[in-house]
């Protein structure tokens, strides 16, 4: 009789979500990318209980009105809104070169914002968030291709990332037309408010041009160079 204990079979879940941190659209180092993640799950826990504060009574009584650890969280969840939707995405952009985190990052608190209030409204704040993430988006492009070669000079690779170019340019579509739609019925004043920051397409635009005008360019020598090996 054999004694063999058939194994368990392994479980494949750590090893997915591993995966899934190692993707190079969400960061060149797992690390990197694990802090980030889990600033953004501390975020999101700190709206949810500064959230549930208000929603919870106690004998008739809110709950937020019982003790001032409430309104700690809410203010320091409001304090961590703005660098969130305007400064970390470029940063982790830079930092980390995760086209996809980067875009998702400044959307965070405000799809958390949405949600806790029961609707979605195309306001400023979401204009933001996609203007940043786009430009986000475009940067780690850059960054990745810097990690990669090991130089700042880019331009001298003829080596280029056609699944990412495409995936970033797509991110961009969409915020181009997500804040196309807020500037066509947002009020005169709110457009000028966000006025200042859409010079952030600007970055946007000039990194995806530069890269597709070297993708073409590198297709146009490929060519040239098989029909004269013909």
């Amino acid at each position: 009789m054999s004694t063999d204990v058939p194994s368990l079979p392994e479980r494949a879940t750590p090893g997915l979500v591993l995966e899934l941190l190692d993707h190079p659209w969400l960061g060149l180092e797992r690390r990197r990318t694990v802090a980030v993640g889990g600033y953004l799950c501390g975020l999101i826990a700190l709206f949810l209980i500064s959230h549930v504060g208000t929603r919870v009574t106690i004998d008739d009584v809110v709950l937020d009105s019982l003790t001032v650890g409430f309104d700690t969280v809410r203010t320091i969840a409001i304090a961590l809104v703005t660098p969130t939707i305007l400064l970390i995405p470029l940063c982790y952009a830079a930092w980390n070169g995760g086209p996809a985190l980067s875009f998702t990052l400044p959307l965070v608190p405000v799809t958390i914002g949405d949600l806790l209030a029961g609707g979605y409204v195309l306001d400023l704040d979401v204009a933001l968030a996609l203007t940043v993430g786009a430009s986000a988006a475009a940067v780690a492009l850059v960054s990745a291709d810097v990690r990669r070669l090991g130089s700042v000079r880019v331009w001298c690779s003829s080596e280029i990332d056609v699944d990412r170019l495409l995936f970033v340019t797509a991110l961009a579509i969409v915020a181009v037309v997500g804040v196309g739609r807020f500037v066509a019925v947002a009020p005169a004043y709110v457009v000028e408010w966000y006025a200042p920051f859409g010079g952030l397409w600007i970055v946007a635009a000039a990194i995806l041009g530069f890269y597709w005008v070297r993708w073409a360019w590198s297709l146009s020598v490929d060519r040239a160079r098989s029909s004269e090996s013909v």
